[in-house]
């Protein structure tokens, strides 16, 4: 016997595929809230106690993370550039 499960928001039957992969949900798919993610691999830790890590983002935080690293690169060529004249 199975039991239709409702999803919270729309009310809408979720599709019992979904309920026997995720037995927990209360969403459909359509009202999910978890969106693709971002894994970069980081360096966590200070000199002999270093690890590295994956670390998953959302979109936007993902987007924020590689400007922030553009922008740090670019500070160090430039550093890098000044260097070289010197």
């Amino acid at each position: 016997m199975t039991t239709d499960v409702k999803c919270i928001h729309c009310r809408e039957i979720i599709n019992p595929l979904r309920i026997k992969a995720l037995p927990g949900a209360k969403t459909c798919v359509n009202c999910s809230t978890t969106g693709a993610k971002r894994g970069v691999s980081m360096m966590f830790g200070d000199k002999d106690n270093t690890w590295t890590d994956v670390v998953f983002m959302e979109e936007e935080t993902f987007k924020r993370h590689e400007q922030l690293n553009k922008s740090t690169l670019n500070v160090l060529n430039i550093k890098e550039d000044s260097d070289e004249e010197e």
